[in-house]
């Protein structure tokens, strides 16, 4: 074909490059054909199983073009991000410390707020707010922070539990100091600025950014986004903050925003890691553990029967149901909670393989590196809602499944 196109002549073999060019679209573009590099059958069963956990939306990229755009509620439109959110706030650190707005996240925060400068307070880096470790009090979940005027007096006025840096909590409440610091540094509105520096460059406009009563946007949820414009984020960080010719975020925030903390083998800096594979465990160990942290007995005598090692979270699910009725989560969640204790069982991880922003009721975004894929699943809370199944947890391994 080389040596045919080398006795063409100028004009001919320039007409013949652009219809070539014109054939091969770019990335990042939305609806372009890409099912051949992926295996149709696999495809066939992650759009059978988005539909049957109740997804309105399921949308997956490979190689930065288009390969699937599943819409089962209807048309595309902007859904709750819940706590992926987060990840988005994450992305926006990224970029002032790309900028020097930010000169290092291992800056103490009564940097930014004075106030902080006594008593332990005074440990807590931005780093620890990224990590869930900054060690402030936090109920476990977003009640205080939903029912608080302001997301961020609420946090710095927070109790310390435990020394900054010592203990991994997922903290929604400490989250949202970051939006404060995001405000301060850049004189805007967190999601004024994330408009600005991050989506505008993206082509996202169809966004909404829940605020509190003082005008906080808040960090820890809030944002309303379409899924191919979650896509386009995972993409970013797929390229390592690159995007249309232009570096948004240093290559080197993703070496350390998407490299497990200290305290969590799955927690970076508010995006987690996917392993190859997780065991799910119940052991003498864990429930010794458990027992010296005050758990009932009762309760424990339960978990007793269920001691094992689980290969599969469908199999780790099965026995808790088994010990603890269909909405095991509910007493397992009251029994562990004084003790503050996340998780009955421990678990093991197999080497990390991508990375993932997640949130309430199986919200996703799954980035696979090595097989450049990205892939969102969205799904809107309703009275149908059963977080038993529309959690869709098995979601990253059926995308993985496409290129397998």
């Amino acid at each position: 074909m080389t040596r045919f196109i080398n006795t063409m002549s100028t004009p001919t073999r320039f007409a013949i490059l652009l219809a070539f060019l014109f054939a091969c679209p770019p990335a990042h573009v939305e609806g372009q054909p890409g099912r051949a590099v992926v295996d149709e059958t696999a495809l066939s069963r992650l759009r059978g199983a988005a539909e049957a956990a109740h997804s309105d939306a399921v949308v997956v990229w490979k190689d930065g073009r288009e390969v699937a755009a599943w819409y089962f509620g209807g048309r595309p439109e902007r859904l709750a991000a819940m706590s992926m959110t987060k990840s988005v706030v994450s992305l926006a650190i990224g970029r002032l410390v790309t900028t020097h707005a930010i000169s290092s996240i291992d800056d103490p925060v009564f940097k930014y707020y004075p106030e902080w400068r006594q008593g332990r307070k005074q440990e807590i880096t931005l780093r620890h707010l990224l990590n869930h470790t900054s060690g402030l009090q936090d109920p476990g979940n977003s009640s205080d922070v939903e029912q608080s005027p302001d997301a961020i007096r609420l946090a710095l006025a927070a109790e310390l539990a435990d020394p900054p840096g010592t203990r991994f909590f997922y903290n929604n409440k400490a989250v949202n100091l970051l939006s404060g610091v995001i405000q301060k540094v850049s004189g805007k509105r967190m999601d004024l600025y994330v408009r600005d520096e991050l989506f505008a460059p993206l082509g996202i406009t169809d966004v909404s950014w829940e605020l509190d009563s003082a005008g906080n946007a808040f960090a820890y949820a809030g944002l309303a986004i379409r899924p191919v414009d979650l896509a386009k984020l995972g993409q970013l960080v797929l390229d390592r903050g690159r995007w249309g010719g232009r570096q948004l975020i240093a290559p080197e925030w993703f070496d350390d925003a998407l490299r497990a903390g200290p305290l969590s083998e799955r927690c970076g800096l508010l995006w987690w890691l996917v392993p190859e594979r997780t065991t799910w465990i119940i052991d003498d160990s864990r429930l010794d553990t458990l027992r010296r942290a005050g758990v009932d007995s009762a309760f424990l005598r339960r978990a007793t029967a269920i001691r094992g090692r689980y290969a599969s979270l469908e199999g780790y699910t099965a026995a808790l149901q088994r010990a603890f009725g269909p909405r095991y989560w509910e007493p397992v969640e009251t029994a562990l909670a004084p003790a503050r204790v996340r998780g009955l069982g421990r678990t093991e991880y197999g080497r990390m393989i991508g990375y993932e922003a997640s949130g309430y009721l199986g919200q996703y975004l799954v980035i696979y590196p090595e097989y450049r894929l990205v892939a969102v699943r969205m799904v809107k809370p309703s009275e149908r809602s059963n977080s038993d199944t529309d959690s869709f947890e098995t979601f990253s391994d059926l995308v993985r499944a496409l290129v397998r």
